[in-house]
């Protein structure tokens, strides 16, 4: 053991950064899970406010739509480059990068604290407090969720807690391992944008279009990644059905894979219409079963945690035999 750790830590070698990269990726994600930042204090929080007050500056409702499209693209394009060339540079002149490696990938992940908020649903609904179980939802959500029956509330919490999982935390961690820290930081930044863009005006505004198609790109392989995880945990040939009979058909494939297989796998109903800032979108409900209950969150939770153990052991493994590969 000590002479793992002295490779590790006091050589300069190849080897000694590939595991202390390793070492420095565990550690996020353990982090991640154990020690995540309060909300309020969290860096996302800031750039929420820089983006909307970006929006703000440059969105005018009047302006032709090519004109929009043209504004949504360089209030993309700009901020997203500035912050990746100064976080570019920090890593290039800092003693360990793993370490700031390390840090950006626990800043970049999010999940821990949306499932804590969503478990504390069930226990509102049972002693009837619908205004309150609204209030934590809308904290997350982008649809209004003012007029949503409890059913309404459950099926919500399920949907966000499947797409932000996959969005925040396995498409996060996808794009790290497999263009580093810089990647997963472009990546998350343009997330937080479509986020805090998306939470003022409607989706398919002319200024959101283009980073809304971006994201839908980037995401479109490791969303399918994670769909197949959740498939082939439960229910696989029906989730593989759902794919087909709804997912390829909904309004945003993305989105339409994660709840056909999620929706399998819980075997309850999910999608439906949504209100965006007072207008409803028809949304295509996805599956035959009833309408999800109070357990079916608790399950939800449940394969949501299998899956993210499941690509922790494929990493291991895969660190592991790379290294054995390379070093016997």
């Amino acid at each position: 053991m000590t002479e793992i750790i002295n490779q590790i830590f006091l050589t300069d070698s190849q080897t000694s950064h590939e595991l202390l990269g390793t070492f420095v990726l565990l550690f996020a994600l353990i982090a991640e899970r154990w020690l995540s930042l309060p909300r309020l204090y969290h860096p996302t929080t800031l750039l929420c406010v820089i983006f909307s007050n970006l929006q703000k500056r440059v969105y005018k409702k009047n302006d032709s739509k090519s004109y929009q499209l043209l504004s949504g693209t360089l209030a993309t394009i700009l901020p997203l480059f500035v912050i990746l060339a100064l976080c570019y540079g920090l890593l290039e002149f800092a003693s360990y990068p793993e370490f700031l490696s390390g840090l950006i990938l626990y800043l970049c992940l999010e999940s821990q604290k949306l499932e804590q908020s969503i478990k504390r649903l069930p226990l509102l609904l049972r002693q009837k407090q619908k205004s309150a179980a609204r209030d934590l939802l809308r904290i997350w959500l982008r649809r209004e969720t003012k007029n949503l029956s409890e059913p309404g509330l459950i099926k919500a919490a399920i949907e966000t807690l499947t797409l932000r999982s996959t969005r925040l935390y396995f498409t996060v961690l996808f794009f790290y391992l497999i263009g580093g820290p810089i990647t997963a930081l472009g990546y998350r930044i343009l997330t937080i944008m479509h986020a805090s863009w998306s939470q003022q005006y409607l989706p398919n505004t002319p200024f959101i279009q283009p980073i809304r198609n971006l994201t839908y790109i980037l995401e479109w392989l490791p969303v399918r990644l994670v769909a197949i995880c959740i498939a082939l945990s439960k229910e696989t040939k029906v989730g593989i059905h759902y794919i087909k009979h709804y997912g390829n058909h909904f309004y945003q494939k993305n989105t339409g894979w994660l709840l056909s297989t999620m929706s399998a796998a819980l075997k309850t109903q999910l999608g439906g219409p949504a209100f965006y800032s007072g207008t409803r979108f028809a949304k295509i409900r996805v599956g035959k079963y009833p309408v999800p209950t109070l357990l079916s969150i608790k399950h939800t939770v449940s394969l949501i945690n299998r899956v993210k153990v499941l690509w922790l052991c494929f990493i291991i493994l895969s660190k592991v035999s790379i290294y054995l590969a390379f070093n016997l």
